[in-house]
Formats: structure tokens, C-alpha cells, sequence
């Protein structure tokens, strides 16, 4: 096990510790970010490895494409089972890599069963020839084929190390496509886990396959000529590097990158609600979730009310280790625990009030553990209210009118998630057509990612393209549109040779038709 002091060594050291690991011994060493213990080393595959990977799945998907969506469909069906019954290893995989609680591992299986329930059963509907009209053209027949991209590059994140990979692969799947994941270096084990549970559920080897590593191993992925579309989740400072380099290949791509979600409570909100939602929205999963509640914007006359539930409801959290009864975890990995402490002490230094938490919680003296925070009195340039503070953080900012509000809402660089609270339900479905978000809640938080059959990805800098739903089922494809002469006469009116006699009947048509 390694102690703090150790920990803060390995900081202090970690470009020529990297080095060691990706030079000589090509290893990553997994740390469980809650003890300091070693789980695993899992190995970093270099260009050529990954290369490698890709024509396997490359090789491999003319067999996938050609089953029928059916028989997609029945594989996922056994793959869901199958992750189902073996749900406590996946949990304790999930856990243990990542510090999370127990029930934020359970919430993850729930999730990615929920999702492929629906891919199971609205994939076949979705991605099946779709009838389109033909207007007057009535002796025509129209409609619009969906067929698969070839290889899907699907990297993945460590803050939700199986829903953001599980629910990718499976709509990739899905779809037609064969799929190389490449996991975050933060948590690899979650992904290994997964690929050992679709080989337990039939899922042919070369239709999935997984390539461990670090950045360089990411970009292998994306840099390849073999891959036909990346799906990336993570920062929006990567994404935007691979949304460089796809574009000068003209290779699709699924962005799902940052966040920074308002929370705006007007003052005939369900208050006990609200606060109930503000935190566990806020500060589930320790905050590293990109639709995290991060921004609250309370109506100015209840803001007293608020902080005071805020605080006894907040005294009731508990925090520590996964098999526990508690209901926040740690951090997943050093660098991100230092950026929650750096917006925590910038907001300190430049006058913000710390109403709760706002330090590291020393009863852990070996994990990564921050304690639920509620800052006050912040200022727009502070980087807890501008920039993605991805921790168990919540800065409030009060508001008079509606029209400030959405102002305060909109005023970001992100787009992702967002939350309006009001029992005037017009008032709010009028405040949340004016947010600029790609999804929002009334009256709830975060649960919109839950629901199978809402698109979900953001707009600004929270990326490109959507997942999950119809839209996003056919995301992963080609779209073909076809047009069939049904009656295979000799000729058509507008053939040559033109007559005068043709011109002026179409002008009568026209006229008719659309005058």
C-alpha cells in the first residue's frame, strides 16, 4: 500500500516515473485512488500493436455486418444477461479502479442494462429500410438504408469507465460495425472486465477488441487509416485535438466532452427537492460526471432558505470506501483531485465564502478523498464557476429576474446538461427553450441520461454528434438513400430530346401543381 507522503513522491516525479513505465517496462500500474494499493499492470500497446488490433476487427467485420439486425440484436441480449449475472465482479472492477461507492458501481450496471434493453429492441426498428415519401412522383418508390461505418474507434473515459464504454460498443455493435475500445490509462481493468464478460456471453473476439494504453495509444487509434469513426468521451481540450485530426481525414466523429451545468431554482420551486437534487447531482460519483451539476443560480428570495436545508441535508453525507454505507467516494487519480483543490483555494483567495467542505478529507490519510463542498460569493472569473471543475463542488450564484438567470445559464463555454425548478411548468419549458444546452431537466437532474430514447451530447465546446435513441443508432452508420422506378416504363418526360411541346406542359404543371 502506499502511504500519502509516498503518493505526493510520485506526483512530484510523474513525467520520469511515466517514462520508466511506457519505456521499459511498457506497463501501466492501476492504483485504487481510495487505499493507494496496486490492483493490476496492464499493458500499453504501442502504433504498430494497435494497427494490428484494427485489421483483426477490420478482417472481421465483413462476417459481423453481414448478420441480420436480429441476430445482432440476439448477441447483445446475451451479452446484457450475462452482465446482469455477473454484476458484483463488474461492481467490485468498478470500485475498486475508481473509488467510487458501491451504489454509484450499481447504478453504472443498471444504466448500460437499461440502454441495451433499448438498443435490443428499438435497434432492429431504427436501422431497418425506412420508407420516405416521393412527393407527385407517385409512380416512384423512396426510402433510406442505413449501413455500417466498418471499424469504430471508441475511446473512452475513467469517470464512468463501463456506461461510456458499454454504451458506445453496443450501439457500434449494434449498428454493424465491428469495435476496438481504447480505455482510459485511469481505469483499463473496467474495459478487460467487460471483454471477458462478452467473451462469457458469445461475443466474437475480433467484433470487440480492446487496446490498453496511454494518449499516444489513443491517437494511434484516431491517426489510423483503418479505423472509418471515432467516438471519443472525455476533456474537451483532447476532443478538440481529435476533432482536428479527423477533419483533415474526413473521418466522422462523436464528440461527448465537457460540461458545466446550471442549476437554476426560481423561488416557487419544490425547495426540499431541489436541494436534495443539487446534491446528489452535484456531488454523486465525487462530481466526476460531465453533467454534473456545477453551477446553481437560486432566486435571490429564497437563497437564505436554500442554504440552510443545503446544510442539513449536507451533514447527513457520508464519505469513505466502496463496501461501506456511504454515499460519496474518492477521487479516480492525483491529477484530478489537484485540479478540484486548485479551484477550491483560487475561490479562497479571490473572496469566495466556503460554507462546507472545502479541503481534503484527512480521515483517509492513503486515498484521494475531497470533502463535499458548497461554495458561496463567487465571482464570474473564478475557475469553480468558469472553467469544468469535475469534483464534489457545488458554486451558487443568486439571481433576481428570469431574464438574468438565463443570462447567468448561458454565459459558458459549455453546452451540455443543464436544470430549470419552478411548479409553474410554462414558465419552466419557456426558461429551458432559451438555455443553450444540447439536453435539460424540469424539476430533476441528470436522469435524461437514463432515458434510452433522448439523444444525448451537447452543443458549444461540449462537443459534436449524439448517442443513444434513434439519432444516435444511426450515427454509427452510413445513411443511403435509394429510388426505384416501380413500373420500368421506356422513358421519362424530362428526357431528351426537349420539345416545346414538353416545356409548356411543365409550365402548366407547375403552375397547377404549386401557383
Amino acid at each position: 500500500m502506499y502511504n500519502y507522503k509516498h503518493r505526493i513522491r510520485i506526483v512530484k516525479m510523474g513525467v520520469f516515473m511515466t517514462t520508466i513505465i511506457q519505456e521499459k517496462t511498457q506497463e501501466i500500474i492501476n492504483i485504487n485512488p481510495a487505499t493507494g494499493e496496486e490492483i493490476s499492470k496492464v499493458p500499453i500497446s504501442n502504433k504498430e500493436q494497435v494497427e494490428e488490433i484494427v485489421l483483426r476487427a477490420k478482417k472481421y467485420f465483413p462476417i459481423w455486418s453481414k448478420l441480420s439486425l436480429k441476430e445482432r440484436a440476439r448477441y447483445l441480449r446475451k451479452l446484457q444477461k450475462q452482465i446482469v449475472q455477473d454484476m458484483e465482479e463488474l461492481v467490485d472492477t468498478i470500485c475498486k479502479e475508481t473509488g467510487k461507492t458501491e451504489m454509484d458501481g450499481i447504478v453504472e450496471i443498471f444504466t448500460v442494462a437499461e440502454h441495451l434493453n433499448y438498443i435490443i429492441k428499438k435497434g432492429p426498428k431504427y436501422l431497418k429500410d425506412e420508407p420516405r415519401s416521393v412527393g407527385i412522383f407517385v409512380h416512384k418508390k423512396a426510402y433510406v438504408s442505413y449501413h455500417p461505418k466498418g471499424v469504430v474507434g471508441v475511446i473512452s473515459p475513467w469517470n464512468y469507465p463501463f456506461i461510456l464504454t458499454a454504451g458506445p460498443l453496443a450501439q457500434a455493435l449494434m449498428a454493424g460495425n465491428t469495435v476496438v475500445v481504447k480505455p482510459s490509462e485511469v481505469t483499463p481493468n473496467t474495459t478487460l472486465k467487460l471483454r471477458e464478460i462478452a467473451t462469457r456471453a458469445g461475443i466474437p473476439e475480433d467484433a470487440f477488441l480492446v487496446a490498453t494504453g496511454d494518449g499516444r495509444t489513443g491517437a494511434a487509434l484516431v491517426e489510423s487509416l483503418n479505423t472509418d469513426m471515432i467516438c471519443f468521451t472525455g476533456s474537451t481540450a483532447t476532443g478538440r485535438k481529435i476533432a482536428e485530426i479527423c477533419g483533415r481525414m474526413l473521418k466522422p466523429v462523436i464528440l461527448e466532452l465537457g460540461g458545466k451545468d446550471p442549476m437554476i431554482i426560481f423561488e416557487d420551486a419544490n425547495l426540499k427537492r431541489a436541494v436534495k437534487a443539487a446534491l446528489w447531482g452535484g456531488i454523486s460519483n465525487s462530481g466526476q460526471t460531465c453533467i454534473a451539476v456545477e453551477r446553481v443560480i437560486v432566486q435571490e428570495s429564497i437563497y437564505d432558505k436554500f442554504i440552510e436545508l443545503l446544510k442539513q441535508e449536507l451533514s447527513q453525507i457520508k464519505q469513505g470506501y466502496y463496501k461501506d454505507e456511504v454515499s460519496v467516494g474518492s477521487m479516480a487519480f492525483e491529477k484530478q483531485f489537484q485540479i478540484v483543490m486548485d479551484h477550491i483555494n483560487e475561490a479562497k483567495q479571490k473572496g469566495a465564502q466556503i460554507i462546507a467542505g472545502g479541503d481534503r478529507n484527512s480521515s483517509f490519510v492513503n486515498g484521494l478523498f475531497i470533502q463535499p463542498t458548497v461554495i458561496t460569493n463567487v465571482k464570474d472569473d473564478m475557475k469553480v464557476w468558469k472553467d469544468e471543475t469535475f469534483g464534489p463542488v457545488l458554486a451558487i450564484k443568486t439571481f433576481k429576474t428570469e431574464e438574468e438567470a438565463i443570462e447567468i445559464a448561458n454565459k459558458s463555454p459549455y453546452g451540455l446538461n443543464g436544470s430549470v425548478w419552478s411548479k409553474n411548468i410554462k414558465r419552466a419549458q419557456r426558461v429551458a427553450r432559451q438555455i443553450k444546452s444540447g439536453s435539460i431537466c424540469i424539476n430533476d437532474v441528470l436522469v435524461n441520461y437514463i432515458i434510452s430514447d433522448l439523444p444525448f451530447g451537447g452543443v458549444k465546446e461540449s462537443g459534436l454528434g449524439r448517442v443513444y435513441s434513434k439519432e444516435g443508432l444511426r450515427a454509427f452508420t452510413d445513411m443511403q438513400s435509394v429510388l426505384v422506378d416501380r413500373f420500368n416504363v421506356p422513358f421519362e418526360l424530362w428526357w431528351f430530346p426537349y420539345s416545346n411541346k414538353i416545356k409548356q406542359l411543365f409550365k402548366t404543371f407547375t403552375k397547377v401543381l404549386f401557383g
